[in-house]
């Protein structure tokens, strides 16, 4: 069966060239393949022991539940489920033709270590519909990890809604080595007064892996801070859109994405900032770097402003280039090979952005995870 002839769909949340943000990534030809929508029963999570690690607190999200093994998170997370909510972004209404209701997990309580979420999934050229908001009432660090050695060209279109409650500071840091899979995430965000929220995204190894923020900046001294890393060395297809609009004075987006393209490997980065009258003493940043690493390898870098506020700070920029050849000369200079070289800045560049994150033992075990997957 194809996404496409699913009853009463409405097929105009099925984005198309016709869409602006996609004109430069047609994403429309997976939802015409002939997919299984069969939930796979009894995965054995034994086969996932390997992403658990001492330092964290670790929970598996296996076909849309929890499971909670450390009896002292039950007192800090609750879970229910509620009534699945509308979006800006059409394709966060898809998986509501597959359940009304959505996964809610409450973080009540400060934890002694980071939350990592372990999302399992086991399927071969099937559609994995899957929703999970998060609501934070205290200081956290999460970390979502999304792996899988062969997915065997399934499609995912995965809902996340992230709430911070008021005077709350969250770290969520995501790594996705997800293997021929398609990988559609439907960021939402609620940022209470004097919120923050810390994002970093690590995206390798998907043959299609598209991220879709939403976020309306409605409470004052509320910030949104995104720190991402595209690593697409074959013929991968990524994009990062996002819709972002300042509504409350005071309100903070920054946004940064970094782009690593080897092959015909593809790239967009089409991040739209509106700030309204409302939003005096704003500050909206955006910022793409790209280094192309072959003559086939594309960028199409789209950051767009629209300011209707005299009284805030805003930039945006785009820049593309290859990788110095000053530090290459300089390490080849000490005896290093040419190829050890470029794997050497390669990394040094991917590694200003994991040092987004301020804890290490989440900085190793996303090393661990690239170990792995040998990216």
């Amino acid at each position: 069966m194809k996404i496409v002839e699913i009853n009463n769909l409405d097929k105009t949340i099925l984005p198309t060239k016709k869409v602006e943000e996609f004109r430069h990534f047609d994403i429309y030809s997976i939802f015409e393949k002939d997919l299984d929508f069969k939930i796979k029963e009894n995965i054995d999570i034994k086969e996932f022991e390997y992403l658990k690690n001492d330092y964290f607190y670790n929970i598996y999200f296996v076909n849309n539940k929890l499971l909670i093994e450390d009896e002292t998170l039950k007192e800090a997370i609750n879970i229910q489920e509620e009534d699945f909510e509308e979006s800006f972004n059409k394709l966060y209404k898809l998986n509501s033709y597959f359940s009304h209701k959505t996964l809610t997990l409450k973080l009540l309580k400060p934890l002694d270590k980071p939350l990592n979420i372990i999302n399992i999934f086991k399927a071969e050229n099937s559609f994995i519909a899957q929703s999970l908001n998060i609501e934070i009432f205290a200081n956290n660090y999460i970390i979502e990890t999304f792996e899988n050695q062969d997915l065997k060209q399934s499609v995912l279109n995965l809902n996340r809604k992230y709430e911070l409650k008021e005077n709350i500071t969250a770290n969520i840091s995501r790594i996705q080595t997800l293997n021929n899979a398609s990988i559609i995430t439907n960021i939402k965000t609620v940022l209470k007064e004097n919120s923050t929220l810390n994002f970093v995204s690590l995206d390798y190894k998907a043959t299609l892996a598209l991220n879709i923020f939403d976020s309306k900046l409605e409470s004052k001294n509320s910030s949104l801070n995104i720190d991402a890393i595209v690593k697409n060395f074959n013929e991968e297809k990524s994009a990062n859109i996002a819709f972002i609009e300042h509504l409350e004075e005071s309100t903070i987006s920054d946004i940064k994405i970094k782009h690593l393209l080897d092959k015909k490997a593809q790239a967009l980065f089409d991040i739209s900032s509106t700030v309204q009258n409302s939003a005096k003493f704003a500050k909206a940043f955006q910022n793409s770097q790209t280094i192309l690493l072959s003559d086939e390898a594309k960028i199409n870098a789209n950051p767009r402003l629209q300011i209707y506020v005299d009284e805030l700070e805003a930039s945006h920029g785009a820049s593309c280039g290859t990788l110095n050849e000053d530090e290459l000369y300089y390490l080849c200079s000490r005896g290093i090979s040419k190829n050890k070289a470029k794997q050497m800045i390669i990394e040094s560049i991917e590694l200003k952005v994991i040092r987004k994150i301020d804890i290490k033992a989440i900085r190793r075990y996303i090393k661990d995870i690239k170990r792995i997957n040998h990216v």
